[in-house]
């Protein structure tokens, strides 16, 4: 028996599902197994390094339940469920782009799926695009069928999604730069990025306790480069908001702040309270 073993069982045991903290977890363990605060410090960590808990804030953490989860174009739960995602529209939308010799990246919640933890049944998929092409993409992709608007404020694609409540809807936006581009994708640290700006600055009506989960797990999960992250986060006017997020999510990062964003801190505040409930 691995020496961890005995101590996730009692964990587990204890709080179940519940989320539990620092605290609560050397009062079990040291009554149960005399473990000093330290010794549950080193445990904690361990845990979570290998899997079996995750950290949902500072001090604060929870049991993972081990499911197997393959995403493609569909979530496989488990061997007998699945939970069908409209991947497929946006396919056929790179297709279409392809086609037509437009320079697009896709980018936001589309590339970040596999750590939502709400499936619409439609989505809101963000397509960036160099200026002066928008609106060749727009046509190009409603002579498909498929729903598009360019530089929409957050009521235009509100409106949009409630006249059409089982299509997606492409919101395509004009840059002078596609930065981060990896053939029609943009990369994981970029579509970070581009999913916080456009939450936080209300350009889209996608949920921000979502986005802040979407955030914080793929930070604790993914191979993330922060030097490139706060790099596209400067570019884009936020690198002080995405310091202090990424700080309190990974507090090991070596960065400075200079001062918290009222963004920054609503953001957390937001995030705090989902991965509470």
């Amino acid at each position: 028996m691995k020496w961890e073993e005995p101590a996730i069982e009692i964990i587990r045991s204890e709080f179940r599902n519940k989320v539990f903290s620092t605290n609560d977890a050397f009062n079990v363990l040291s009554a149960k197994k005399g473990y000093s605060k330290g010794t549950v410090y080193r445990v904690l960590h361990d845990l979570c390094k290998k899997g079996f808990a995750e950290r949902l804030g500072r001090g604060i953490y929870k049991i993972r339940e081990h499911k197997k989860i393959e995403i493609e174009d569909r979530i496989k739960i488990s061997d007998n469920a699945s939970v069908e995602i409209a991947l497929g529209t946006l396919k056929k939308a790179k297709e279409i782009l392809r086609k037509k010799g437009i320079d697009y990246m896709i980018t936001g919640s589309s590339l970040l799926h596999r750590y939502s933890h709400l499936f619409p049944k439609r989505l809101i998929h963000l397509i960036y695009v160099l200026k002066g092409a928008g609106e060749m993409t727009v046509i190009s992709l409603r002579e498909e069928g498929l729903r598009a608007l360019l530089n929409p404020i957050r009521k235009e694609t509100s409106l949009a999604l409630e006249i059409s409540a089982e299509s997606d809807i492409f919101i395509v936006r004009e840059c002078s730069e596609l930065l981060g581009n990896m053939n029609g994708n943009a990369c994981l640290e970029r579509a970070l990025v581009d999913l916080y700006f456009e939450t936080t600055r209300k350009k889209i009506p996608f949920p921000e306790d979502e986005a802040s989960r979407i955030i914080a797990n793929t930070l604790r999960n993914e191979h993330i480069s922060f030097s490139r992250l706060f790099f596209y986060a400067n570019r884009r006017g936020i690198g002080e908001e995405l310091k202090t997020i990424a700080k309190a999510i990974e507090p090991g990062i070596s960065v400075k702040i200079k001062e918290e964003n009222r963004y920054a801190r609503k953001f957390l505040a937001t995030m705090e309270k989902g991965m509470l409930r």
